[in-house]
């Protein structure tokens, strides 16, 4: 065999029988490839097995050559695919033995039992074992390449291996040993290819999330010691009984808040903390202040504190914990700028490194694929060949159909439909004339019988003949029934009715509820019964017309299957079980799974179709990041098992694997996992659980689920591009094939007259006058463009012009109206708008300051309303007095939606202010509140937020579809959670009792849960909720422990019902609520590409626009100018020594451990230690900014840096001046605030650090974006306030509305609805806005300040709070903190562009630098003389540092340059700017990047105009005569001249010489 067959040898499937063959086939080939591989560097073998050509070292292990036949059946072994298959399953069953293990034996203290795992431990062992002495054998083990080790997906595989032989030798129940086996399951990692993606996008993302960790660890120990600043010992500052400790013991009092002075106590108690008297710890914490463990007494347990808080978890609760001890205001910002920063940025940084990352390996994996298939390309034409030639015609005819059904688009699954049934049909005509061809056939014969037959002969063939055609005929009448059939089921009537049927089964599967009467229930059953026979008889019907074509529909399966379940339920429950619950209530429950059948719309539906395919190509692609998330959920389940198994008595523990994998989940979804850890550190009298569930979350929540939603938006995105594409493509298609099938009908009798050549030159001449229209549209379309731009600017700039004026506004004032006039002009001043603006945010103002708590409700408020009100109503006469009111055109007042909004406002606040309208129509005043949405008129008037929310109006339509698809998904869960849990929900408060009867008779309350499943829209709400992951371990909790109707619930009744809620959360929050952010993402960067008009550039001219923005954005910088004295220079020599920066570094981060290592209850001596090293430290950076201040004078303010270090500086000797002196002892935690100003030291590390420099850089790139969305994110939270606060504000206190979060006025509200915001028990606030009055919940309907001052906080809700929360949670929450993620990952991919631009923006500062000391100045010119030198300094790519260049080469790459030169003062000068821009221009043409340095695009250059004008302002005067190649050679001529004067005085022979020498140069000049 050849090598190239060697190469093309194809996988086949190996029999058994075949091994011997090839083992020997594979030896000889060995043998033939040694030879050949002599001489390679490398040592390495190719061995050819199962199709595949791998490289191995010569020998392996020193002992087994490449021709060993030992060796030779290990390589065959170790790739045969069955041995990988049984690899595979045998790691399965090792992680399932590893799971059934039984930890019981820790309940009583006791050493683990020998079990019968233990047998199998020793058989999997040996099987491992086994396993990699054969990659040994085969692979070599370390020493040379390609061995075993050198293989990093090996190494788990080696620990296992070596950890399985310890166990060998000693217990294997040893801890450790039990911890390493935990990783048994990771070894299919490296048997499942495609999960190898998954892990390279992780580990390429590994240097960007280093960056990330460590901005992360920066933010933390940044906050951690401003915590231990603010808040160390706060934890003990109590009510006590006495006002000094007696002896050692100071009682606490039953006051269960922190206090900050006595006036917070009660009468009778004073505020102390222990700390202060040097005294033990006095109380141990309960769970009102988490068990202590959230607190800032040493930076251990203070970044514990400050992480649950960046998980947005609690965080609430310890602002409400510490604002008792601390001022509020204090507490409020430190923990805002904590989720903020923390939170919002950097948690989501991580998600936009995961994003970028995986995009990158997906690139790769798509170059690496298209190669791949293009070596295959080959062979698949040839299988294709072999599968054509193999298909007869009515095959190719259904292939043929197929194609032709994909061109349109809109009826793309209906044809599909009609293409099957076309199968039959085809098949049916074809039997037919089949049919006839036999008769005539059979006639034909007839004729041709002997004569010599008999005439019984004859009879007896006519009469076989006569029964076999009675038989055909029989059947061709069934395939005409068949067709009858067909013809019906595919009429559009009997699609309407079967779509009717099923919205009508919809309806009744949600009118079931409880409680129901019989009547209505039997009704209900009646008709779902009903509905079973027609889909029944549909499944029948399809069966015949269709005979097994019918199984070739995956829907028709789906349907059969859900009819199949019906008819066992309907023949269950009619044999006397109780179909309403009981044994069958689960086959009951699988009629909602008819709700997939109304996916069928999607048929005629084409946005929804759309959508639904993205979600298939999207769930296509996670299905191995699911199996990834399992693997990890199984290994720390294992983990947590081994760890905590019987060790704690709470509900959701380690105890088992199914219990283990629950807790891992909770800890995915991020829900209470603060609580369990709490919980676990308690019950275990430790810190070390805490280690375990941060590991989970960081690698869990932080990574996995941040990698799931970034393949998620990709997959979404490229699913998009792909029908986008494949819709062009189709129309492209069909109107190609429309147009051919029109010429051949038209010209079928001229074509033969027609030469190809004649053909071919007019495709020619057709398709480059296609091309001139397609360049002269593009161009007119961009000049059209520039003509409407400036058109604008001239309309804006002349708002005076009587053509916007329209007919006869009001019928009183026409166009030339002097008064419409007028008034058009005033209106369209800038003033007026400002007025108007302004008038709106008094307006707003005036809203956040009402308090409905005041008994006069502030009269003055209500007087400067009233005026408000007033000049709104005068705005708006103006404005329809001068553009009419709905008939004058486009621009008529009512005819725009903001000025629709203006005038809703005004009369709804007209009405409130008239007290009889109040009066008469009391709910009319509450709608007063509606002027909350004037500040929406802010938006238009910030680019940034109408782009944002122009993304969010062009997503709209697929957020509708994603809502659509989210509200199927909702009612199918929700129905078939009404199935199982309806009237299962409510409880007894005795605990005792099995039912509702002993409840009564025992004297209990028998309620109801707030959410429940007892009718579908109470489902849906809780599925909502659910699906927010805020509350949904309590809500699992309530499913598993119900028992049914009437039944008190039991704890762990059915600990099955978990899957339900599980299998939701995976569906319903991390795929569906995650594909909003999908959408939103990609909307808001199409959108953003849109109005900043590049989207029609291509990639080169896109990156050199940028790169034309950052020249032009470069200025020349004035150079310092060091002193003359040699002190003053000496000192700028130390500061400017890299020496200098090394000390001063390291001296902050000495002062960062120092501000690190106190802890509460330290040591005098280490405090003052700290003390004395904190004067040192400030002496140190006193010194150094005294010192720059010497040497740098006025140019040491020009560096924000040394402005920032000045700032920090004074305010540290402040603080440290005001501590010294005793003057803000009593003034609260003022000295804490002053001491806190050395921290901000540690920033100092930003500009130190480069990988800090680069997240900051990405930080401060998105900063603008984040600024306006979180601007919009401010209007709507106060739009939200305000409404809240005038509908809610005396609702009665409960679990969600407390005394810290209400609406009982506009801050609180504020800081209520932020709470909700990040999903911090919104679902409690929002069922306590909901309150209704019950027997065992008494509260009041009221809404106004005299009943409250009457009844005080016991007002009710309302059903609208549910309603009015729910869309809060929608607009906030999943739409607007999600525009943050998009400026996010828009942003990081803008830094890391930049890094990968051809010239950054580092090579215009080195540029800038430089610049500066030949134009110390900033003038913007440098002399000519200066140039080269100035291009050897200057690094790449625009100088020539590190490159070599004669003298000669020197001047001929100046003068290909072609810079304009300038006389100023008798001096020859280059112009910055224009040296700045031929070097980027020349750099980008000798790198082949670009050639084209026009971009004809006039909105680039309007863009870049203003820059230009700006930049060339100093030679926009100048005159040029010569540019620098004109000089060169000029500056070259002298020198020649001068040489020639010189050699003149030698002899004339060398002037010759020289003279030739010399103007041979000049002409290569001029060539």
């Amino acid at each position: 065999m050849s090598d190239q067959e060697v190469q093309n040898e194809v996988p086949t499937q190996i029999q058994p029988q075949e091994n011997q063959r090839r083992l020997m086939h594979l030896s000889s080939l060995v043998n033939q490839l040694i030879g050949q591989g002599k001489d390679d560097p490398e040592d390495l073998v190719e061995f050819s097995v199962h199709g595949k050509l791998l490289a191995y070292t010569r020998r392996s292990l020193n002992l087994f050559e490449a021709e060993n036949k030992i060796r030779l059946w290990a390589i065959w072994m170790i790739e045969w695919i069955w041995f990988d298959r049984f690899i595979i399953t045998v790691i399965l069953l090792n992680s399932i033995l590893l799971a059934t293990q039984d930890y019981s034996w820790r309940e009583t203290n006791q050493e683990a039992p020998s079990t019968w795992t233990d047998s199998f431990e020793y058989l999997f062992t040996a099987i491992f074992i086994i396993e990699f002495l054969l990659k040994m054998i085969a692979m070599g083990f370390f020493l040379d390449k390609q061995t075993y080790l050198r293989d990093g997906w090996n190494f788990i595989d080696f620990i296992v291996v070596i950890t399985g032989i310890i166990s060998l030798f000693i217990s294997a129940r040893v801890s450790a040993i039990r911890i390493v086996r935990i990783m048994r399951p990771l070894r299919s990692i490296n048997s499942l290819k495609e999960m190898k993606v998954l892990i390279i996008t992780l580990l390429d993302s590994l240097p960007a999330l280093v960056n990330v960790v460590i901005f992360l660890l920066f933010i933390i120990i940044l906050f951690g010691i401003l915590g231990l600043q603010i808040f160390m010992g706060a934890l003990e500052n109590r009510c006590r009984m006495t006002e000094y400790p007696v002896g050692d013991v100071w009682k606490v009092s039953n006051y269960t808040k922190l206090c900050q002075d006595s006036s917070n106590c009660p009468e009778g108690t004073y505020c102390g903390n222990p700390n202060t008297y040097n005294l033990p710890q006095q109380e141990s914490d309960d769970a009102t202040f988490n068990y202590g463990y959230t607190n800032f007494n040493n930076i251990i347990w203070a970044t514990f504190t400050i992480f649950q808080a960046l998980t947005t978890e609690g965080w609430t609760k310890l602002i409400f914990i510490y604002q008792e001890a601390f001022s509020t205001v204090i507490v409020y910002i430190y923990f805002l700028l904590l989720i903020f920063l923390g939170s919002f940025f950097v948690v989501n940084l991580i998600l936009a490194v995961i994003n970028e990352s995986f995009i990158d390996v997906q690139m790769r994996a798509s170059v690496k694929n298209s190669q791949a298939s293009g070596t295959s390309f080959l062979q698949e034409e040839q299988d294709e060949e072999i599968e054509q030639n193999e298909e007869g015609e009515g095959e190719q005819q259904v292939a043929l159909t197929s194609n032709i059904n994909n061109e349109d688009q809109t009826q793309n699954n209906q044809l599909d439909h009609e293409q099957q049934l076309r199968e039959p049909i085809t098949q049916n005509i074809n039997e037919t004339n089949t049919l006839k061809n036999q008769e005539n056939q059979n006639n034909g014969e007839q004729q041709q019988i002997s004569k010599s037959n008999t005439i019984e002969q004859i009879q007896q063939s006519a009469r076989s003949q006569k029964k076999q055609r009675s038989l055909k005929l029989k059947q061709s009448k069934f395939k005409q029934f068949q067709l009858l059939l067909i013809v019906i089921i595919e009429t559009k009537y009997f699609l309407a009715f079967i779509t009717s049927i099923i919205i009508l089964n919809t309806i009744t599967l949600s009118l079931d509820r409880y409680p129901i009467s019989k009547t209505e229930s039997d009704i209900l059953d009646i008709a779902n019964q009903i509905f079973t026979v027609i889909f029944t008889i549909e499944m029948i019907l399809k069966l015949l017309a269709f005979d097994t074509n019918y199984l070739k529909d995956s829907m028709n399966i789906f349907d059969a299957v859900i009819v199949i379940l019906s008819l066992i339920e309907w023949i269950l429950s009619s044999a006397g079980n109780d179909s309403s619950g009981g044994s069958f209530s689960a086959i009951q429950a699988f009629r909602t799974l008819r709700l997939f059948r109304l996916f069928k719309l999607a048929r005629t539906w084409s946005s929804f179709r759309k959508l639904l395919s993205a979600i298939a190509a999207t769930i296509g692609g996670i299905a191995y990041f699911i199996i990834l998330l399992l693997l990890f959920m199984s290994v720390a389940a294992l983990l947590g098992m081994e760890l905590f198994a019987y060790k704690t008595p709470y509900r959701y523990n380690f105890n088992n694997y199914l219990t283990s994998m629950l807790v891992v989940f909770m800890l995915l979804t991020n829900e209470s996992w603060n609580t369990i850890a709490y919980t676990f550190m308690y019950d275990l009298e430790s810190i070390y659980p805490v280690i375990y569930f941060v590991i989970v979350i960081i690698f869990g929540n932080f990574i996995l689920l941040k990698l799931f939603i970034a393949i998620l938006i990709n997959n979404f995105h490229q699913a998009n591009i792909d029908q986008n594409q494949s819709i062009e493509d189709n129309r492209n298609l069909f109107s190609s094939r429309h147009d051919q099938s029109m010429a051949e009908n038209h010209q079928s009798i001229k074509i033969n007259q027609v030469s190809p050549e004649q053909i071919q030159q007019s495709f020619q001449v057709i398709k480059s006058a296609s091309n001139q229209q397609t360049n002269y549209n593009s161009a007119m379309r961009f000049k059209n463009l520039s003509q409407q731009f400036m058109a604008s600017t001239i309309i804006l700039n002349n708002t005076m012009n009587q053509s916007l004026l329209e007919g006869v506004s009001l019928y009183i004032f026409p166009p030339q109206s002097k008064i419409r006039l007028k008034i058009n002009k005033l209106i369209n001043q800038k003033y007026f708008e400002f007025f108007i603006l302004t008038i709106i945010i008094i307006s707003s103002i005036l809203l956040a300051l009402d308090d409905p708590l005041s008994s006069s409700n502030n009269v003055t408020l209500n007087v400067i309303d009233e005026i408000i009100t007033a000049l709104f109503i005068c705005e708006a006469l103006l404005k329809i007095i001068s553009k009419g009111f709905i008939i004058n055109g486009p621009d008529s007042y009512i005819r725009s939606p903001g000025n629709i909004l203006d005038l809703v406002v005004i009369i709804f606040s007209s009405l409130a202010f008239d007290q009889s309208q109040a009066q008469t129509f009391s709910k009319i005043k509450i709608l007063r509140v509606i002027r909350v949405l004037r500040p929406l008129r802010l938006i238009v008037r910030n680019e940034d937020l109408k782009m944002s929310i122009n993304a969010l109006f062009n997503s709209l339509s697929q957020m509708m579809n994603i809502a659509l698809v989210c509200l199927i998904f909702f009612l199918l869960f929700g129905i078939f959670g009404v199935t199982q849990f309806k009237g299962a929900y409510y409880y007894c408060d005795i605990q005792e009792v099995n039912d509702k009867l002993e409840c009564f008779d025992q004297g209990g309350s028998w309620s109801n849960k707030n959410f429940n499943f007892d009718n579908v829209l109470n489902a849906m709400i809780t599925l909502f909720v659910i699906s927010t992951t805020e509350g949904w371990i309590n809500l699992m909790s309530d499913g598993i422990d119900s028992r049914g109707i009437n039944l008190n619930p039991k704890e762990n009744n059915a600990y099955g019902w978990a899957f339900y809620f599980v299998f939701f959360i995976i569906v319903g929050s991390f795929f569906i609520i995650n594909l909003f952010a999908g959408v939103i993402v990609e909307a808001f960067q199409s959108e953003k590409d849109r109005l900043s008009y590049m989207k029609d550039l291509t990639k080169q001219e896109l990156e050199w626009y940028e790169i034309q923005q950052k020249i032009y954005s470069s200025v020349p910088i004035e150079k310092f100018k060091i002193s003359k004295q040699n002190i003053i220079r000496r000192l700028n020599e130390i500061i400017s020594s890299n020496h200098f920066e090394i000390f001063i570094l390291s001296v902050i981060i000495m002062n960062t451990c120092v501000m690190m290592i106190q802890y509460l209850r330290s040591p005098q001596e280490l405090a003052d230690a700290i003390q004395i090293l904190n004067w040192i430290f400030l002496s140190i950076f006193s010194i150094e900014a005294i010192l720059k201040l010497i040497v740098y004078r006025k140019f040491y303010f020009t560096s924000g840096w040394n402005v920032f270090d000045f700032t920090v500086v004074l305010l540290t000797i402040l603080g440290v001046i005001l501590e010294q002196s005793n003057v803000l002892n009593n003034v609260g935690t003022a000295t804490s605030i002053l001491r806190t100003f050395r921290i901000f030291r540690v920033l100092r590390l930003i500009k130190s650090a480069k990988k800090l420099r680069i997240i900051f850089g990405t930080f401060l790139v998105t900063l603008p974006g984040l600024v306006s969305v979180g601007g919009l994110l401010g209007i709507m939270l106060f739009i939200f306030a305000v409404v809240f606060m005038n509908l809610f504000p005396y609702v009665k206190r409960g679990e969600g509305v407390t005394e810290n979060s209400n609406f009982s006025s506009f801050g609180v509200s504020l800081f209520t609805l932020f709470k909700c915001s990040t999903g911090e028990e919104w679902n409690l606030v929002m069922m306590d806005t909901a309150r209704t009055a019950q027997p065992n919940d008494i509260c009041f309907d009221f809404n106004d300040y005299t009943n409250y001052a009457e009844y005080g906080f016991m007002g009710c809700g309302n059903v609208g709070g549910i309603l009015l929360m729910i869309i809060f949670m929608i607009i906030v929450s999943l739409i607007m903190l999600n525009l943050f993620v998009a400026i996010i990952i828009e942003g990081f991919q803008n830094t890391s562009k930049e890094e990968n631009a051809p010239i950054k923006k580092l090579d215009i500062e080195n540029f800038q630098q430089l610049w500066k000391d030949y134009d110390k100045d900033a003038t913007g010119f440098m002399q000519c003389k200066y140039f080269t030198q100035f291009m050897i300094a200057l690094p790449q790519p625009l100088g020539w540092s590190k490159l070599k260049y004669s003298a000669t080469q020197q001047r001929i790459r100046v003068a290909q340059l072609n810079l304009p030169v300038y006389n100023l003062n008798g001096k020859n000068m280059y112009f910055y700017h224009q040296a700045l821009i031929c070097l980027a221009q020349d750099f980008l043409e000798s790198s082949g990047f670009i050639t084209n340095f026009e971009i004809s695009k006039d909105i680039v250059k309007l863009k870049l105009q203003p820059l230009i004008e700006k930049a060339f302002s100093p030679v926009s005067n100048l005159q040029t005569e010569f540019d620098s190649g004109q000089y060169m050679a000029a500056v070259l001529i002298q020198q020649n001249g001068k040489r020639k004067l010189q050699k003149l005085k030698k002899s004339k022979s060398s002037v010759v010489q020289a003279q030739y020498t010399n103007d041979d140069e000049v002409q290569q000049f001029v060539s």
